[in-house]
């Protein structure tokens, strides 16, 4: 599995759209030896995580890429956001100097040099290709509920579109677009790309941009129909059920069962709605042919697929995704309220590609335990410092004050607890009972994180 990103390049105070990829990826490769990939205007650049094993993997490759994104744009002399569409200044951009972007922008005049939206692209692994044409089959009913869940581009020029995915109208216009067709075999989609590349209507197999696709360099499946997340706990959610919904379609294949053959005008008019209002919103179920809000939809989606989520060790992280997206809605929910409680500034830190790791303004996160800690709670411990760190806490402190047993699974959450502390640059301490003391010394964790003189009961008043 491996997880693409497209980040836009912005000037860091009007936030109008900039063309500094070459200063941002020279900087990343030279300063912080991150290899980035030019996209097909000078105002783009995309990562790429390395073949990940698990979702959690996936997870820190994001979280460190993006810091780094962030750190190069610095360098470079601008900002890098992460957002579907430019929400600031003009549409069009500068086409970068290579012989293939040139060749496009011949090609398709305008609608290449209005092409400053970015997406995410999530590749899952497929045996070969004809189980891939037919896990497509599998995902495509699923692609507007996708695409609602990761909205993430409300303003065009300034101004409130009207539309949570403001991209998925901007890439609507290209030929080769929007939710596949469905293909009977390998040949059947060959057959078809082949009359696409005839009609030059797609100049090359990279080109055919529809919404789930067999990759045209890796056998892997490509889940294209996102924006760029607004944030790691969107694109780590993304990326779990896209990968539990392969694992699932790929299982089917394998039992000759046939993907439901959806038409593709009704996945368009799904994926047209679901653009439209996001996750608070509702949009066709096209299995069923009923309207259906979108969470409704996607509690019976992360139902379906709990037993793959749970298999491939993925089911915490979509459960910290799903209660983010509950508390503060899509990236285009979270974009309209920053713009409305603090204007452009407020919008562009929202947006800041390095927005999880820069201090928020949240201090210090006490995360608290109590009675006993071994096998049974000690991954409770390491999820919510995680989720503290997550959120921006400066720095974690470890109120273990009336923790009575601290077995050896507590001591090894504390070891992956400093490790991702001093990862993300965030200090951690422990205040800790006399037994939690006792086993810190002994084990000489005490040497490694800080501990803090537990609070004083106040003394009795006279009188």
């Amino acid at each position: 599995m491996g997880v693409e990103e497209e980040f836009l390049l912005v000037d860091p105070v009007t936030g109008v759209a900039v063309n500094r990829a070459a200063g941002v990826v020279a900087a990343a490769r030279e300063l912080f030896g991150l290899e980035l990939d030019h996209e097909l205007t000078g105002s783009q650049v995309e990562t790429n995580t390395s073949v990940c094993t698990d979702v959690e993997q996936v997870r820190r490759e994001l979280l460190r890429t993006r810091s780094v994104v962030a750190r190069a744009a610095r360098a470079a002399g601008c900002r890098a956001i992460a957002v579907g569409a430019p929400p600031l200044g003009d549409m069009t951009g500068v086409i970068t100097d290579d012989l293939r972007y040139r060749r496009i922008a011949r090609a398709f005049g305008a609608l290449a040099e209005q092409q400053l939206i970015c997406g995410c692209h999530v590749h899952v692994a497929v045996p070969d290709r004809e189980t891939a044409v037919q896990v497509c089959n599998h995902l495509r009913p699923w692609l507007p509920l996708l695409g609602a869940i990761t909205a993430n581009s409300p303003f065009s020029r300034g101004a409130d579109t009207g539309f949570a995915s403001w991209r998925q109208m901007v890439w609507s216009r290209w030929p080769v677009s929007g939710p596949p067709p469905y293909f009977t075999s390998w040949q059947h989609y060959q057959a078809v790309s082949d009359t696409l590349l005839d009609a030059e209507t797609a100049l090359d197999q990279g080109m055919i941009y529809w919404d789930v696709r067999p990759s045209a360099h890796l056998p892997t499946v490509e889940v294209r129909v996102a924006d760029v997340a607004a944030s790691v706990h969107d694109a780590v959610l993304l990326a779990a059920l896209a990968r539990a919904l392969v694992t699932k379609a790929v299982a089917e294949v394998e039992r000759g069962v046939l993907a439901v053959p959806v038409p593709v005008e009704t996945l368009r008019q799904a994926s047209w709605r679901a653009a439209k209002d996001g996750l608070t919103g509702s949009t066709l179920d096209v299995l069923s042919g009923r309207k259906l809000p979108v969470r409704q939809q996607l509690i019976a989606l992360v139902r379906e697929l709990t037993p793959v989520l749970d298999a491939n060790g993925d089911l915490a992280l979509v459960e910290r995704g799903l209660r983010v997206l509950d508390r503060d809605g899509c990236g285009a929910d979270r974009q309209r309220r920053a713009f409305r409680e603090g204007g452009t500034e407020d919008l562009l830190t929202l947006l800041d590609a390095d927005a999880a790791q820069r201090p928020s303004g949240h201090g210090m996160a006490v995360v608290k335990m109590a009675g006993d800690v071994d096998l049974s709670n000690s991954d409770e411990l390491e999820r919510r410092c995680t989720e503290a760190m997550d959120a921006g806490a400066e720095e974690v402190v470890l109120d273990l004050s009336e923790v009575a047993y601290f077995g050896s699974s507590g001591i090894t959450a504390l070891e992956r607890i400093r490790a991702q502390g001093i990862e993300r640059r965030v200090p951690i301490s422990v205040t800790a009972s006399a037994t939690v003391a006792r086993v810190l010394n002994a084990t000489a964790m005490d040497n490694l994180l800080p501990l803090r003189e537990q609070p004083r009961a106040p003394l009795p008043t006279a009188g």
